[in-house]
């Protein structure tokens, strides 16, 4: 009940060899436009993130700073507390704002 397998010609095995090398070629051609084209897109996002550090200078106001959670911070902060903090985990809090510099105003003579 078994069929027998026909044995390939050389020249069907010539077609297919051939056949296959176009199909890797065509492959490699789709391989090395890929890599092109996500180097071009890691050059495109590089460029981006100069221009926005460029336009848009850091602003020290709205800079982050790591703290270590004090008792005296969970007292004057219950919802930490609530959140599950405890004293000595590390978060992350706005940077404290500088004393302003006083100047002195001279009067005009």
């Amino acid at each position: 009940m078994s069929e027998e397998q026909k044995v390939p010609t050389k020249e069907e095995i010539m077609t297919f060899l051939i056949e296959q090398i176009e199909v890797k070629e065509l492959q490699a051609k789709l391989q090395d436009l890929n890599t092109r084209l996500a180097k071009a897109r890691a050059e495109e996002l590089q460029a981006i993130s100069f221009v926005a550090q460029l336009t848009n200078p850091r602003n020290e106001e709205n800079e982050m700073v790591p703290h270590t959670l004090t008792q005296e911070d969970l007292d004057q902060n219950p919802e930490l507390v609530e959140d599950g903090y405890e004293v000595g985990d590390s978060i992350v809090i706005p940077k404290p704002a500088e004393e302003k510099k006083s100047r002195s105003l001279k009067k005009k003579a």
